[in-house]
């Protein structure tokens, strides 16, 4: 393609053209209150395809069906009583849930496992696009497979302009990380396969091991977000603890802190997630600083690990793949 995608206010009218464009079966840039997603038609198996072929996705790796409401998932998903709770607790919002799938779901979505990864959206930008359509939308991160989320329309259009026709511009994403995941195919084993913005504790899951396991690459995987390799940017990443500071770091890295340093540790190569050490804020920006530094010109990117608690597993969880080796 030749194109350069437009980034799009979402005036009406622009809202208008991409509820038009979704419905011709083209694949959009949308803002979630997650990250950027690339939303097609999750009915029409062509519109499937394109998500694949934008991202360069493997067809292992599903993909997440968006809806207006629960009462419009039911009418393709398997609903137990433990995901209607959840679901009525936390819908809009930034928990999926993976439960077996009706027919209606193609294969194709879900990697040809009898399973699908559902979620209602919060973002009021995209849950207007959806309320005016049909048909649900099926919207993984909307960034070439692999690399950093994007939490910005910029980022989309950096990446993807010249695959997609336009990116709808909602602002920067309000949690900057992926969705919680939890399984309830079984209601009695729930576990959660990839670690977001709602913790175990949040979800009633206190007693439920996190599911942070590499799973074959080479298999369909349960949910999205789960191979060993994701989230990285084109520099390579080396992790330390939280709390501690880098032993060695040359002129040619950047250093990334959870919290600003004190004025004396500060230099040009030197930056921070947050001024206070905040966990929301570090998961907000994490991403959003990552896509800035991979375009620095550095040769590597030290990054400490934040607190592994609330959102601060989630972070720790994006870091690990994209810090794991090429």
């Amino acid at each position: 393609m030749s194109h350069a995608c437009k980034i799009l206010q979402a005036s009406a009218e622009n809202i208008d053209l991409c509820v038009d464009l979704l419905r011709d079966g083209a694949v959009l840039g949308v803002p979630t209150e997650t990250v950027y997603g690339l939303a097609g038609n999750a009915l029409n198996e062509e519109s499937v395809r394109k998500i694949f072929e934008v991202k360069g996705r493997p067809l292992l790796d599903p993909l997440i069906v968006h809806f207006s409401s629960i009462e419009q998932a039911e009418a393709h998903v398997e609903f137990n009583e433990r995901a209607r709770a959840l679901a009525a607790q936390f819908w809009p919002g930034a928990l999926t849930l993976v439960l077996p799938k009706k027919d209606t779901i193609s294969d194709l979505v879900t990697a040809g496992l009898p399973s699908v990864a559902v979620r209602v959206p919060g973002h009021p930008i995209f849950r207007s696009l959806l309320k005016r359509l049909d048909f649900p939308l099926a919207a993984p991160s909307a960034n070439p497979f692999g690399y950093v989320s994007p939490t910005l329309a910029e980022h989309v259009a950096a990446t993807l302009g010249d695959r997609i026709l336009a990116v709808l511009d909602g602002g920067a994403c309000e949690h900057g990380v992926e969705s919680t995941i939890a399984d309830l195919r079984n209601p009695n084993a729930p576990m959660i396969l990839r670690p977001g913005p709602l913790s175990a504790e949040q979800l009633g899951m206190q007693n439920v091991e996190v599911e942070l396991k590499q799973p074959s690459n080479k298999s369909a995987q349960p949910a999205p977000g789960m191979l060993t390799l994701h989230y990285s940017p084109d520099t390579p990443i080396t992790l330390f603890r939280h709390g501690e500071r880098p032993s060695c770091v040359q002129q040619s890295e950047a250093v990334l802190y959870n919290t600003k340093p004190a004025a004396d540790k500060l230099a040009e190569n030197t930056f921070w997630l947050s001024e206070s050490g905040d966990l929301t804020e570090i998961a907000h920006n994490l991403f959003m600083l990552i896509q800035k530094l991979d375009v620095g010109g550095y040769t590597q990117l030290q990054v400490e690990r934040a607190e592994d608690v609330d959102i601060g597993i989630a972070v720790n969880d994006r870091l690990s793949r994209a810090a794991a080796k090429r």
